[in-house]
């Protein structure tokens, strides 16, 4: 347990980038009664960063770049690994309190 314990608080301290939240892909209409979209064919994907403002609680969206992608999945992947791992830190030490 307590090898685990010092592997992860190491692991903690050596933070590589981190993003919160999800990768969204939204279908849109323009209005233009003349457009495909009126149709049912939508235009995108368009892709959005989905969040919680930490503030007011509420879920905030951002627009991105496609070329974004691959770099902020790498980024929310690891903060998703991150928050895992700090769970299972703290886990530990309360375990190890206890005696």
């Amino acid at each position: 347990m307590k090898s685990r314990y010092k592997e992860l608080k190491k692991k903690t301290y050596r933070l590589g980038e981190l993003s919160l939240g999800s990768i969204q892909e939204k279908w849109k209409k323009c209005g233009d009664p003349d457009c495909r979209c009126a149709r049912g064919e939508k235009h995108g994907p368009y892709y959005y960063l989905a969040y919680t403002d930490r503030d007011t609680g509420k879920t905030t969206t951002v627009y991105l770049q496609e070329e974004e992608l691959p770099e902020l999945r790498k980024r929310i992947k690891n903060y998703e690994k991150f928050r895992d791992e700090l769970h299972e830190l703290v886990e530990i030490e309360v375990e190890m309190r206890k005696g």
